[in-house]
């Protein structure tokens, strides 16, 4: 059975490949983002950080495998080593346990560029895309172009816990609080945004134990601040933090929770966020590789923890590329025209 989120209200985005990709989290916004902070277009777009970058290293790839310069095998294999690693660099997580048995874990991805480029560059590569090196470029290009037109912060948020069997948690149904709206995207001048929109099943009384759940949130490029229109995550920020005064599992409440996920270095920076790894050497062809992982996954990874274990057991390279593959699913899905 597919994850709840394969219901959400979505938003097209854009048609290629055989396929369509899509945004879920179109509701209607607040029209503020805080007290005082609402949303407004800066005179600066170069400094979105949608605004396509060419020559990433998901092109890269692409044109090699393209020229003949590695096999298809081994361009999947290394497309699919870096939607795994970006994954895991674009997401913090928190868990939140009442006891041995009633549990959750909230991750958090920034749906950062070049995360979109590899979720693309796997589809391409798993379909065997005729599209040569240039054209893949230029459909790059136009999807990143329609993202920085919603003149957002996109961020997925994924609900799961070890068990969805309802006779794990005594036959109740374990439900989740999660008070989307007031998740704050705090900066480093420590001004707080609000989203502007959200999935609304993050805003429910979420019935964990029947399955994970996940959403897109929004929040501002851009935010009227002491009369003039500011870059909300400007040169100075280096963290996306994001916190929430409460989350509430069962009849419990757990105040204070909050996510950090780098977003830049103070010194350097390139154009791929230095989150490509293209210096990384290309895996050689396995014959013995587990081409079945290579696939998007309908359902996110359950996590493995367990609050009193002394050792965290979890593969965190499968755990990481598994929610590469289930952020996939989220974002391209068949088309039916």
């Amino acid at each position: 059975m597919a994850s709840r989120s394969s219901v959400l209200n979505r938003c097209l985005i854009y048609s290629c490949l055989g396929v369509t990709i899509f945004l879920t989290g179109c509701g209607t916004g607040s029209g503020n983002t805080a007290a005082g902070l609402s949303a407004c277009t800066s005179s600066t777009p170069e400094a979105n950080p949608y605004t396509f970058r060419s020559q990433s290293g998901a092109v890269q790839l692409y044109t090699n495998y393209k020229n003949g310069w590695i096999t298809l095998d081994n361009a999947r294999q290394a497309a699919f080593s870096q939607l795994g690693r970006n994954t895991e660099h674009w997401s913090d997580y928190v868990d939140i346990a009442i006891d041995d048995a009633q549990m959750i874990r909230v991750t958090v991805t920034y749906i950062d560029p070049v995360l979109i480029q590899y979720i693309v560059l796997n589809h391409a590569l798993f379909f065997q895309s005729s599209m040569d090196a240039p054209t893949f470029d230029g459909e790059l290009k136009f999807i990143l172009d329609k993202l920085a037109k919603r003149n957002e912060l996109l961020f997925v948020v994924t609900i799961t816990a070890p068990l969805y069997k309802e006779q794990a948690y005594n036959s109740n149904v374990l439900t989740v609080r999660l008070p989307i709206k007031q998740m704050a995207l705090i900066n480093a001048g420590d001004l707080r945004a609000y989203p502007t929109h959200d999935d609304h099943i993050l805003d429910e009384n979420i019935p964990i134990t029947h399955g994970p759940v996940s959403g897109i949130v929004g929040y501002p490029l851009s935010v009227l601040y002491q009369d003039n229109c500011i870059w909300f995550m400007d040169q100075w920020n280096t963290t996306l933090t994001l916190d929430i005064p409460l989350v509430t599992l069962g009849a419990t409440q757990f105040t204070s929770q909050f996510w950090s996920i780098p977003y830049r270095p103070m010194i350097i920076q390139d154009d791929a966020h230095l989150i490509t790894f293209i210096n990384d050497p290309v895996p050689a062809f396995d014959p013995n590789y587990d081409w079945g992982r290579i696939s998007r996954s309908e359902k996110p990874p359950q996590p493995l923890w367990i609050p009193n274990a002394d050792v965290d057991s979890t593969d965190w390279k499968t755990y990481w590329e598994d929610m590469g593959r289930y952020l996939w699913y989220l974002f391209i899905t068949e088309s039916h025209h």
